[in-house]
């Protein structure tokens, strides 16, 4: 009998020691939480080229995928209107300049004033110095020494009013002639803004219309860009968007290179939600390779 019991607790125990070697023991690991975005990568410095009024497209100069230079000219556009703005600008400025001239019709004319009222005040005066020393001897009456002083007031204030009149006078026609010359060189900065120049050192991406076509304001003329640096553009929902930060880490799948996995940093998250789609926009870095080719709306 005590055998047997013996040879059941070492049955026992040889059951517990094989229990043991398949139980699991927990272990503590930080949880990641992914935010997911889509977007589309865009070349660094990403500009749409614009005109400042409308036209038509006279000459392009540059092709899809040149490289152009900060000030280089990219397209010319020519416009009727800013033309006929230039020239009426010069015909006001001609005008204008002829008008300021000290023997222009309208200052001759004041000047002439001024020397009939400079000699009207003259022989008033005299008059009146003449009929007071008359007055002082009794060879004249008070009545005609009080006339010629009043006769002397008068012509005093028409001879400064001429002269006022006539300064005045040239001082707005010279006035009008500075704007004049201002206006014209307005238009003709406003015609040179026909021909749009870059304002990057990078590469046209993307021209849209062709030469001939007319094109306002509003119209994207080219996108251009850095060469090969890029930066992506998220849409972020929404409810995750309270989870990102500056230098946090992005790992990318393109639609083009599906087994590739590429890498980036949150740049900037702008404090904005899109209420059509509730979402906000993202700027990011992207670490390309050498030997992917990426394109600008990818």
């Amino acid at each position: 009998m005590d055998r047997i019991l013996y040879s059941v607790v070492i049955l026992l125990l040889l059951a517990a020691c094989k229990r043991s070697e398949n139980s699991t023991i927990p272990q503590r690991k930080d949880l990641t939480q992914a935010v997911y975005a889509s977007g589309k990568i865009y070349p660094l410095n990403d500009y749409k080229v614009v005109s400042k009024l409308p036209g038509y497209i006279e000459k392009i100069h540059v092709s899809v995928g040149d490289s152009i230079k900060i000030g280089q000219a990219l397209v010319t556009i020519r416009s009727e209107v800013s033309t006929l703005n230039v020239d009426v600008a010069k015909n006001q400025l001609q005008l204008a300049e002829r008008n300021a001239s000290e023997n222009a019709p309208v200052l001759m004319a004041l000047k002439q004033d001024v020397s009939a009222a400079r000699s009207k005040y003259e022989l008033d005066s005299t008059n009146f110095v003449r009929y007071s020393n008359l007055l002082k001897d009794n060879a004249s009456s008070k009545a005609q020494a009080d006339q010629s002083k009043t006769q002397f007031e008068v012509s005093k204030q028409l001879f400064l009013k001429a002269v006022s009149n006539y300064m005045t006078t040239r001082d707005r026609i010279r006035t009008e002639y500075e704007n004049a010359k201002l206006q014209y060189e307005s238009q003709v900065s406003n015609k040179s803004d026909y021909v749009i120049s870059s304002v990057v050192n990078g590469k046209v991406y993307d021209i849209i219309p062709k030469e001939g076509e007319l094109v306002s304001s509003q119209n994207i003329i080219m996108e251009a860009g850095a060469i090969s640096d890029y930066e992506v553009e998220l849409s972020v929902d929404e409810t995750d968007i309270s989870l990102l930060k500056k230098g946090q880490d992005i790992v990318y799948v393109i639609d083009a290179y599906k087994e590739l996995i590429l890498r980036g940093k949150v740049l900037e998250a702008y404090p904005r939600i899109n209420q059509v789609n509730k979402t906000s926009k993202i700027i990011a870095s992207i670490e390309l390779p050498v030997s992917v080719n990426v394109y600008s709306g990818m």
